[in-house]
């Protein structure tokens, strides 16, 4: 199933906070958003999950189309508030509310809000996928291989989240993400407070998910363009409206817009060469 999003505005009061924000997540693809802080990502983010808070304005449609729909169709364009094909506008409904088969996973930016500190983690995955219509048996069957798919055997099953790393804490989310069977996986800042090797052991995970069997999409929310560079697409974000996307290494190494411009020349930086470079140049 693939995930459309149109024309999203959140408005709180008079204050337009994101304007007609539009994306298309086919099955499998990996698409980032990418901006600096401020300009938007949370609250896209949150509009798709559901978890915007009740007092924002919300317009727009999000919808779950058949995988056959017309994947030229331009996302940027309004359509009728049911969405194309009579789908249902899962905007500003909240997610407990949402049908089961439009499910959208967030991998929250703080896992911590996510894990319950007591129980443990194999309990949890396995809940998850109960949720997702598996019976008891079939879902404890499932957590394990969950945590195979995080890159996690079945030892770490029996353990409280206070027993793992941060590394390990922020796999857990990823294979409770999993566990919902979700037709959209939402990571948000996933590589935030983590370690340098941490960091590329999450990314080379976010890059593999999409290989897995009847694989959801992914949406990288970040501000870090290196990490942005898994993904095959790109949108930047900048004053809540999308300035320029499209393939990530075509806006990566051309941008045309001013700010993307900027965001890649300081993401150059935060490279091994580009810190070589800065440092030499300084000298």
């Amino acid at each position: 199933m693939t995930i459309v999003l149109r024309s999203l505005v959140v408005r709180s009061g008079s204050t337009t906070l994101v304007n007609g924000v539009a994306l298309r997540l086919d099955p499998a693809s990996r698409t980032a958003l990418v901006g600096a802080s401020g300009a938007g990502k949370s609250l896209t983010c949150a509009a798709l999950a559901g978890t915007l808070p009740a007092s924002l304005e919300v317009a727009g449609s999000l919808t779950v189309e058949p995988d056959d729909a017309d994947a030229g169709s331009d996302p940027s364009v309004s359509s009728p508030a049911g969405g194309e094909d009579g789908g249902v506008n899962l905007l500003g409904l909240p997610a407990a509310l949402r049908p089961r088969g439009s499910r959208i996973a967030l991998v929250a930016q703080d896992h911590s809000t996510a894990l319950h500190p007591l129980i443990a983690v194999g309990r949890q995955i396995a809940l998850a996928s109960q949720a997702a219509g598996r019976s008891r048996d079939e879902a404890d069957e499932r957590a394990t291989d969950y945590l195979y798919a995080v890159g996690l055997d079945e030892s770490f099953a029996d353990r409280v989240p206070g027993r793992l790393s941060g590394g390990q804490r922020q796999r857990v989310s990823l294979a409770l993400a999993l566990a919902a069977e979700p037709a959209l996986i939402i990571a948000d800042e996933p590589t935030t407070a983590l370690d340098v090797v941490a960091r590329a052991e999450i990314l080379g995970l976010l890059s593999s998910l999409t290989s897995l069997p009847q694989a959801p999409a992914l949406l990288l929310i970040t501000h870090d363009l290196p990490a942005a560079a898994i993904c095959e697409n790109i949108a930047v974000l900048h004053d809540g409206a999308i300035i320029e996307s499209g393939q990530t290494r075509s806006v990566l190494t051309r941008p045309e817009h001013p700010v993307t411009a900027a965001m890649c020349e300081a993401g150059a930086e935060e490279t091994i060469d580009g810190a070589l470079a800065a440092a030499g140049a300084a000298a």
